[in-house]
């Protein structure tokens, strides 16, 4: 199957591709810079110059394959308003371009924030809606373009997706924690947090792709909550 995958070179998505790639499939990656370029060709991937906001160039790749997967993001914090936006718009245009087609369309979403004082399941419905909600509302948006002919998955990844070489948060909290020579937490240590390898998460991707309903949500956690000993 010929795959364009956004987000290619990122740490999901390098692994996904792996995984794509040593299924059969045929990858081609939205990269950004020389240097993504050169890692998603070295992976033996083909490349699409571009990023989130060369909407015209993600309309394209879109159509010229038979999958997407979208796991790009800008995950720029000082402007949460603008990386939203890019998001929506990044996920409209795939959408309009797969409409009537049938074609799966798979997006990065996260469990975080799903519901309180229970663990997440596939069946909660996401409750951000519209363009000033997290992530512009991007799952929703996805999965409603199931009622217009795309085969929307929602790939909900935990909150941290570990492997050697990780750069994620529990990376930076484990970095602290050597140097200080103390692992803080917040309030009684009670919280939870769920994770997977990267590893792990590339494969429920992959399995999603060949398997995966249209409107399915699928948890990509393996470690369903980790806290403080």
């Amino acid at each position: 199957m010929r795959v364009f995958v956004t987000g290619a070179s990122g740490w999901i998505g390098s692994a996904v591709t792996d995984e794509l790639l040593a299924g059969g499939h045929e990858v081609t990656g939205l990269a950004r810079s020389d240097k993504s370029a050169a890692a998603l060709e070295g992976r033996g991937a083909r490349v699409r110059r571009g990023d989130l906001d060369d909407l015209d160039g993600i309309r394209l790749g879109a159509q010229d394959a038979e999958a997407v997967i979208h796991l790009a993001n800008k995950h720029d914090w000082s402007d949460p308003a603008g990386t939203a936006a890019a998001e929506r718009a990044a996920v409209q245009a795939i959408g309009e371009s797969l409409a009537g087609t049938g074609r799966p369309f798979l997006i990065a979403s996260g469990i975080a924030g799903l519901v309180r004082g229970r663990p997440a399941t596939e069946d909660d419905a996401s409750p951000f809606h519209g363009p000033d909600s997290p992530r512009g509302g991007s799952e929703n948006l996805a999965l409603e373009f199931a009622g217009r002919g795309v085969h929307s998955v929602s790939l909900r990844f935990a909150p941290t997706v570990h492997g050697t070489g990780d750069h994620g948060f529990i990376a930076v909290l484990a970095a602290i924690a050597r140097q200080k020579g103390v692992s803080g937490y917040p309030g009684d240590g009670a919280n939870r947090w769920a994770a997977v390898h990267v590893r792990d998460a590339a494969r429920l991707v992959s399995l999603g792709l060949d398997k995966a309903p249209a409107g399915a949500r699928l948890h990509a956690v393996a470690e369903e909550g980790s806290r403080p000993a």
